[in-house]
């Protein structure tokens, strides 16, 4: 869910009564992640509880519930949208076949959604998130693009596959480089650069069992040099993206995990940004550079709407599940209610088989040995994640 102006007010008038979310729950004789639910994830209550928060907030029943109403309805209305928006897309598709590309492709521009995986410290499972999203919306029949914008270059590899990938290289192909550069140098076959065409850049039919539904625009080490000379590149990635995203349902970019151009290339590009977290200590150490930096971007670029469509609690270890795990997710839930960041109430718990998909080059439903309560424990964390960002949900 999002968080809606209910549920700012009722943050506000607690904050202003002088209580604590735990004041608050004991007062009405609701949990703390209850309570919790309401500011940061947009839970909406009934309205006989919702009387009883005025009450206790000392504020006018009837202006919380009308609150609480247009939320609901927003809620249902959003649901509404997402059901009826692919087909009503596909359909005037088909019907305006004949009238040209332009046309064509009017109503797959407007629902491409595009997503940054975004984190400031490093060893996150920022890769391994973007790969397994991209596969699962493969699998749902969504036109998906990935998008690798790290100069360590993981999310290709593991897309591609090591040996493949080196082909690509050995070959001199385009990469995300060129959309920086916004050429493609000379070669053994041409006399002369010339103008990129973003086309080049996109390897189709990446990811083993994608069925033709995943491409990826891979990265290399050489894109280390934008950090270099970074004086306007960061709107090339948008521009470029904007030349293809009507033929994309969905567009994930994988991040660096540093504040740089390329961050800023991923605000331009993006709409929504998803930060994952590994539980354990020093979890938040990134979250306000992330919340400044985001801040900053916003003052500057008023027209241009970006935001965090949540936090991502991300096992990769055994040991995060332990008490400084759980002391990691307390911290971390506190840093997010400061800025009214949504977290996913479906964390990606520890297995081995995410590296082991790495390394097989396979979604995690392909993967050897992958228990299958993993596999379905990462699909509730990709559905979760897809309703947040008004995707519309296709049957797999």
């Amino acid at each position: 869910m999002i968080v809606t102006p209910f549920a700012r007010r009722v943050k506000r008038l607690r904050t202003e009564q002088g209580l604590t979310i735990r004041d608050l729950a004991a007062a009405l004789s609701k949990s703390v992640a209850y309570l919790a639910k309401i500011e940061v994830q947009g839970e909406i209550p009934t309205p006989e509880l919702t009387c009883e928060i005025a009450r206790v907030l000392g504020t006018d029943a009837i202006e919380l519930l009308e609150l609480a109403k247009e939320a609901r309805l927003m809620s249902a209305t959003r649901d509404i949208e997402r059901e009826y928006a692919r087909v009503i897309a596909d359909r005037a598709s088909a019907e305006t076949s004949d009238l040209g590309t332009e046309q064509d492709t009017k109503g797959a521009d407007e629902m491409t959604k595009v997503l940054s995986l975004i984190n400031m410290k490093g060893g996150v499972g920022k890769t391994t998130l973007a790969m397994q999203l991209a596969h699962s919306a493969a699998s749902k029949r969504l036109r998906t693009l990935a998008v690798d914008l790290d100069p360590q270059s993981n999310l290709s590899q593991a897309l591609m596959g090591p040996r493949d990938y080196v082909k690509h290289l050995a070959g001199k192909k385009p990469t995300v480089v060129q959309i920086f550069d916004e050429y493609v140098p000379t070669d053994s076959r041409s006399g002369s650069p010339r103008l990129l065409d973003i086309t080049e850049v996109v390897v189709k039919g990446a990811g083993h069992g994608a069925n033709g539904m995943l491409d990826l625009i891979p990265s290399r080490l050489e894109l280390s040099r934008t950090l270099k000379n970074p004086t306007g590149k960061e709107r090339r990635l948008a521009k470029a993206l904007a030349q293809v995203r009507g033929k994309y349902d969905l567009i994930i970019v994988d991040c660096a995990p540093t504040e740089s151009v390329l961050t800023d290339a991923a605000y331009f590009a993006s709409r929504y940004v998803i930060v994952p977290i590994k539980p354990e200590f020093m979890a938040t150490i990134g979250l306000p550079l992330l919340a400044r930096s985001l801040h900053e971007f916003r003052l500057e670029n008023e027209d241009h709407e970006i935001e965090i469509a949540g936090l991502a609690f991300n096992h990769s270890s055994s040991y995060s599940a332990g008490p400084e795990g759980q002391q990691s997710i307390e911290d971390v839930t506190t840093e997010a209610k400061k800025h009214d960041w949504h977290i996913f109430e479906n964390q990606i718990r520890y297995s081995a088989s995410y590296a082991k998909s790495a390394r097989e080059g396979t979604p995690l439903s392909w993967t050897s040995y992958a228990r299958s309560d993993v596999i379905q424990g990462f699909r509730r964390f990709a559905d979760e994640v897809f309703d947040q960002i008004g995707l519309a949900k296709v049957p797999a």
